[in-house]
């Protein structure tokens, strides 16, 4: 008997396909986004339209015309419980919302009667497991009256999720990714969470598949072998070229992209430091929703391009991106490029969801599958926009910052504090207005979120000077000269900066960006300072510390020097 499966919040299919691999047949998907309601009807071979699941909070007539199935799964939206949003802090009415629209619709489908509902699981980022309740009457989801229709009380226990699961890392599970996420559910006839078995890791059957498994076997994107493909997740699995989609095109970035994202992870001013590139002996990070390339969250690869500067350095394929996240070769994404990326970043990783449904099948008393069936799948291709193109990245019109952007950036995180160029004062924070008229040399105290901020005036400047020859003698004013020799005619005026900064370019003529001028400055103060000397009794006005690493003090004359 083949188990059917309905997939709420189904996004591109990513639960389901872990769940079709494994057996169970996927007989609808509820999603209120229609490109990924059309990519998982494309994969799963079904015609569902785009519905909203704040629907089923109205009405029990709604949830009940939805079919019966032996399992039900869903991922609500993690946006709200993120991390990455608003640093954890957002609104979570709306996120909690929507996973009890879904606890409800499975609560009735649980004690419904005649019900053959034999398992429910939910997924989500691990912040939800904060906003989740241990315990569900039916009167928290709004089923009081409805409870008492089919012989139960409203305060009887409907669910219990909090603490019937746990945290799960996708990659101990042979996923090539380290995307940790909080599921919950039951086995429905002994309330038990389908655990299951960790198969990959440190002294487990396999080891951890890595960024270098995956990128190794897959073919380059510049490939121009014409030869059949393995799929590094599913062996078994073999494309040719012209069915191996969204791959074989150019990812470049520009060097004002990839030099802001190389900034933030290896420099980030209150955060630790991540690689740059990838670090391709591990797992690969977790794929976020939003197309990156200038942030600390970008997955950044080296290009296999030969170029210096613009196109260095690339982001994966949207081919790489959905491989990364488990996704077979046959399966396709519907819209262009952010959008196949969004769906790929929301999805629940295929190898977690089938290591769930393959322990539901042990619960469950039914055979193991012994092989992996794609056949489904494979013309998929044929209906789908493929990004594939022979064209090589023209570098000649860089995205563009909005009018006013913010710039903030340091040479060096060093002695707790950072000397950064910006382009606002940052002393009426939280809420800084720029305009990019007025630049600043600006000195954060403290490597955290809240910290003291001094602005180095012109009077501030002079006293670091005097103390720097005092304490360097001859090699200070060799340092001061070379320094103007280096940056003559390469400073351009406060317009000029934001300019620069809006169009997103590295230099225009001799003028260096914002960017360029920080990076410049801490090659060549780098040359003066190279065993790390610290001054133990840098006692200069405005600034309140006293123990000050030589770099920063000539960091804040350089910086200083430059926006006076």
């Amino acid at each position: 008997m083949q188990l059917r499966a309905i997939d709420f919040f189904c996004g591109a299919g990513g639960f389901s396909e872990g769940f079709r691999q494994q057996g169970f047949k996927i007989v609808m998907g509820v999603d209120n986004w229609r490109p990924a309601i059309e990519t998982h009807n494309l994969n799963h071979g079904l015609n569902d339209t785009v519905r909203d699941i704040l629907e089923f909070e109205k009405s029990i007539d709604v949830i009940n015309a939805l079919p019966n199935t032996e399992i039900i799964i869903g991922s609500p939206p993690c946006v709200n419980f993120s991390m990455a949003n608003k640093a954890g802090k957002a609104d979570k009415s709306l996120g909690v919302r929507l996973i009890e629209a879904y606890l409800r619709v499975v609560a009735v489908k649980k004690h419904q009667p005649n019900s053959i509902l034999k398992a429910w699981l939910m997924e989500n980022v691990p912040n939800s497991r904060n906003w989740v309740q241990e315990v569900y009457t039916f009167k928290d989801l709004g089923l009081g009256d409805w409870a008492k229709s089919v012989g139960k009380k409203p305060n009887d226990e409907a669910l219990r999720a909090k603490d019937n699961g746990g945290l799960f890392v996708a990659a101990d599970y042979g996923s090539p990714q380290s995307r940790q996420r909080f599921i919950c559910g039951e086995i429905v006839s002994t309330g038990e969470f389908p655990s299951p078995i960790v198969t990959h890791g440190v002294d487990k059957p396999r080891r951890h598949v890595t960024l270098q498994d995956i990128k190794k076997n897959m073919p380059s994107p510049i490939s121009k072998d014409s030869s059949s493909f393995s799929d590094p997740n599913y062996p078994e699995l073999v494309l040719s070229k012209d069915e191996l989609t969204d791959h074989f095109y150019d990812t470049g970035l520009y060097m004002v992209e990839w030099e802001m994202a190389k900034f933030a992870k290896t420099n980030h001013p209150y955060m630790g430091r991540m690689s740059f590139p990838e670090d391709e002996s591990k797992p690969c990070r977790t794929i976020m929703a939003t197309r990156s390339a200038s942030t600390r969250e970008a997955l950044i690869f080296p290009s296999e391009i030969n170029r210096v500067g613009d196109g260095q350095y690339r982001l994966p394929t949207i081919r790489e991106a959905s491989t990364l996240m488990g996704f077979p070769y046959t399966y396709q994404f519907v819209g262009g490029e952010g959008s196949k990326w969004k769906q790929i970043g929301n999805a629940v990783c295929p190898h977690m969801s089938a290591a769930l449904a393959k322990e539901i099948r042990v619960r469950l008393n039914l055979p193991p599958i012994r092989a992996l069936d794609f056949s489904d799948q494979t013309e998929s291709y044929k209906l789908v926009n493929n990004l594939n193109s022979s064209t090589i990245a023209n570098f000649n019109a860089p995205p563009k910052k909005k009018n006013g952007a913010k710039f903030r950036m340091h040479p060096f995180k060093d002695g707790n504090m950072t000397v950064a160029l910006t382009n606002f004062d940052a002393r009426s924070e939280p809420s800084p207005e720029t305009n990019g008229k007025k630049w600043y040399c600006s000195v954060f105290l403290g490597s955290g979120k809240e910290f003291e901020v001094v602005n180095i005036t012109s009077s501030t400047r002079k006293a670091i000077e005097a103390f720097l020859h005092s304490k360097m003698k001859g090699d200070s004013q060799k340092f001061m000269i070379e320094f103007a020799q280096e940056f003559d005619g390469k400073i351009g005026s406060p317009k000029k900066l934001q300019e620069l900064l809006e169009a997103n370019v590295s230099r225009e003529s001799d003028i260096l960006s914002p960017i360029q001028l920080v990076n410049e400055i801490k090659s060549f103060i780098e040359k003066y300072d190279t065993e790390k000397e610290v001054y133990e009794d840098a006692r200069i006005s405005n600034l309140p510390k006293n123990r000050i690493p030589k770099r920063q003090l000539m960091a804040m004359w350089a910086i200083s020097k430059i926006v006076s």
